[in-house]
């Protein structure tokens, strides 16, 4: 999607707020007369047009303290009575790590207050991993990777995480924390599966080789057309979701495929959709675990196997 798509989506026929797209406008109704100007398409081309991809603005025009916390005015008692908000969800991070001693200390000093709980999976690290998380965060979880590879260590997380959301990002330094209230904002009004990408506006790439971008491309053609949707990157590991629908998803992957299954089966279960602008950095130190060709080979296998199955449900 380019920043010149301005037109605003409707849902069930509704027409939209001049700032609002109509799937998130009755989430903010049920708490504030405030609302944030964002740019919405479709992200799902099909008969049911629920999933969204969404370009915030700043949440400061919201009310927000930019970690995801609304401001509730409070000089009409019985308006702050009839409005309070119910309890905020709990947040998990997880970060699969191999070898990331380096990197850590940048990495976990900007994980905001919002974020409850840190988990990190160690992928036997033959340098001072751990040694050198505890002692950046000495409440930081710790738990061990049996098998080798991304989609057991993610897996692996998200089976130990204890939030109601939870987070994933790498822990090489090239994601951003501070991102981390921009997508519990939207999981927090209305959506479940929020994604992070690096092709909207307001998202970029310091890293991508033109290999990569060129792979993530195709790949990502392959999947819009197969599973009829609007999606702008496929191929990127900062998401959030909530955990109650972990069950469902029934992730089986194993290594960097897993960010794709995840993604198609968010859309493929009807769960509600939203892309938020991210700006991927180079990684800080030491070498990537990425193989271009290999790995695309099996997100390829992974978008087929996902379309295969679905064709067989129907």
């Amino acid at each position: 999607m380019s920043s010149s798509q301005n037109g605003h989506a409707e849902l069930n026929g509704s027409a939209s707020s001049p700032h609002m797209p109509a799937a998130t406008i009755s989430a903010f109704e049920a708490e504030t007369d405030l609302v944030s100007p964002v740019h919405a398409v479709p992200l799902y081309r099909g008969p049911e047009r629920r999933r969204l991809t969404i370009v915030p603005a700043s949440h400061e025009a919201t009310g927000s303290n930019g970690h995801g916390d609304r401001k509730v005015a409070t000089s009409n008692p019985k308006r702050t009575a009839a409005r309070r908000p119910s309890k905020r969800p709990t947040v998990s991070l997880v970060i699969p790590a191999k070898n990331e001693a380096r990197n850590l200390p940048t990495v976990l000093s900007q994980i905001p207050p919002r974020v409850d709980e840190v988990i990190l999976i160690d992928g036997s690290s033959t340098d001072v991993t751990q040694l050198m998380a505890r002692t950046c965060m000495p409440d930081i979880r710790i738990v061990p990777q049996d098998k080798r590879g991304k989609g057991h260590a993610l897996r692996a997380g998200f089976e130990a995480a204890r939030g109601d959301i939870i987070v994933a990002m790498d822990a090489d330094g090239s994601m951003a924390a501070e991102e981390i209230p921009n997508f519990v904002y939207f999981l927090e009004h209305g959506y479940d599966f929020v994604k992070g990408s690096r092709f909207v506006a307001g998202g970029g790439s310091l890293d991508l080789t033109p290999l990569r971008r060129l792979g993530n491309r195709g790949l990502l053609a392959v999947a819009n057309t197969l599973f009829h949707a609007r999606m702008t990157d496929l191929c990127y590991g900062f998401f959030a979701f909530y955990r109650r629908y972990l069950d469902h998803l029934d992730l089986v992957s194993s290594g960097f495929e897993i960010e794709t299954e995840l993604t198609i089966r968010a859309l493929v279960s009807g769960l509600r959709v939203a892309e938020v602008p991210s700006l991927e950095m180079p990684r800080r130190s030491g070498r990537s675990n990425l193989r271009s060709f290999p790995d695309g080979v099996r997100v390829l296998r992974t978008i087929l196997r996902e379309h295969k199955a679905g064709a067989a449900r129907s």
